[in-house]
C-alpha cells in the first residue's frame, strides 16, 4: 500500500508540473487580437526605436542613437487566448552605441515579454509586465561583457508601443563576465535599460485584454 500510495502522490506531483508549462512563462493570462481578430496564430512585426535610448550602471551611463526589431529574423505576437508569451523578440540590432576605446557591438536575441497586470477590452491599455530572457554581449577592443536577466515594461494599446524601463538599478539585470571596461564595469553589478519601440505589424493593431 505504501508503495502505491507514494506512486499516486508522484505521479500527481508530475501532472502539476506539466500543467505549470515552462519555467520561462512567467506572466498573466491575456486574450490577444491582432486586426481585430482573436483567432489562434502568430503574427510578425518590426519596430524602430523612439527618442533616447540609455543603459549603464551606476558607475557609468551610456546610450545608443537607436535600435531596432528587423523583419528577418522573424519577431512575433500571438494571437488567441490564454496567451503567456505576448511578444517575442528574436533580434534587436543597436546603432551607434559608443564607449572609451571606439564604438560598441551589442548583440542581444530571444527575449519575450510577459504581461503581469489587468487588461480591459478597451484599445487604450498600458499592460505592465517584464521582458525575460535577456542576453546582451557587450563588447569592442577594450572593453567586453554579459548583462543577463529581466527587464521591466510594458506594452501601450493606445500608441502600439513596448517600452523597456528598467531602471533604479533594481537587480533585475546584472553585468558578468566583464573584462577590460576601465573597471567600469563589474561583475555583479546591477544594470539599467530604457528604450521605446514603436511596434508594427502588417496585421493590424495589436490588442490585449
Amino acid at each position: 500500500m505504501r508503495l502505491r500510495a507514494l506512486i499516486t502522490l508522484l505521479l500527481l506531483s508530475l501532472g502539476s508540473a506539466l500543467a505549470l508549462g515552462p519555467a520561462s512563462a512567467t506572466g498573466s493570462t491575456y486574450t490577444v487580437s491582432v486586426g481585430g481578430t482573436s483567432a489562434p496564430g502568430t503574427h510578425t512585426f518590426t519596430a524602430a526605436s523612439s527618442g533616447t535610448i540609455s543603459w549603464g550602471t551606476p558607475t557609468m551611463r551610456m546610450g545608443c542613437t537607436s535600435a531596432n526589431i528587423p523583419a528577418s529574423p522573424t519577431s512575433v505576437v500571438g494571437s488567441g487566448r490564454g496567451l503567456v508569451d505576448l511578444f517575442n523578440i528574436s533580434k534587436i540590432n543597436w546603432v551607434g552605441c559608443t564607449f572609451a576605446g571606439g564604438a560598441l557591438l551589442l548583440q542581444s536575441a530571444g527575449w519575450v515579454f510577459h504581461g503581469a497586470s489587468a487588461a480591459t477590452t478597451g484599445t487604450s491599455d498600458v499592460i505592465a509586465g517584464h521582458i525575460d530572457q535577456v542576453r546582451i554581449t557587450v563588447s569592442n577592443a577594450i572593453c567586453k561583457f554579459t548583462v543577463t536577466g529581466q527587464a521591466a515594461a510594458n506594452f501601450n494599446e493606445a500608441t502600439q508601443r513596448l517600452i523597456i524601463a528598467e531602471t533604479g538599478y533594481s537587480g533585475r539585470l546584472k553585468v558578468s563576465g566583464a573584462v577590460g571596461c576601465l573597471s567600469q564595469f563589474t561583475n555583479g553589478q546591477a544594470f539599467d535599460l530604457s528604450a521605446t519601440f514603436p511596434v508594427s505589424s502588417a496585421d493590424g493593431v495589436i490588442d490585449i485584454s
